[in-house]
């Protein structure tokens, strides 16, 4: 058995749908870009989680967003210049303190050739 329907369609003219029909989601925008990291929300922990996942693709130089500049905006807070003259101290110490036991060296040395019957005297620093 065969059966038989009959189909109407209608049919739009499309120069006609297009200035009747507005097809953009105009309705739907808010306007706002919706960004997927509200800065807001951000923990520190979050920070460092992003700082260890993009560590090597941070460059090393540069005057911004760069490990140099990390370390001297985090220099300056944290007070390196109280530091450094720390370190300079400590530094000058060691210095002091390689030049005494030089001179106690050379001493030893030239006490042992005296009581060996050697008249002859060293220096073991390059300035004498």
């Amino acid at each position: 058995m065969k059966i038989q329907a009959e189909l109407n369609r209608q049919v739009f003219d499309k120069k006609k749908f297009k200035e009747t029909i507005n097809t953009s989601f105009t309705q739907l925008d808010t306007g706002e870009e919706d960004g997927f990291f509200d800065i807001n929300l951000a923990t520190l922990e979050d920070f460092w989680t992003l700082y260890e996942k993009f560590f090597y693709d941070i460059p090393k130089l540069g005057q911004i967003n760069s490990h140099e500049y990390l370390a001297k905006e985090s220099a300056a807070y944290a007070g390196s210049d109280t530091i450094n003259e720390e370190i300079q101290v400590l530094l000058d110490e060691i210095a002091e303190l390689r030049e005494e036991n030089l001179q106690l060296r050379e001493n030893e040395i030239n006490t042992s050739l005296s009581d060996a019957g050697v008249s002859q005297q060293i220096s073991l620093r390059s300035d004498a």
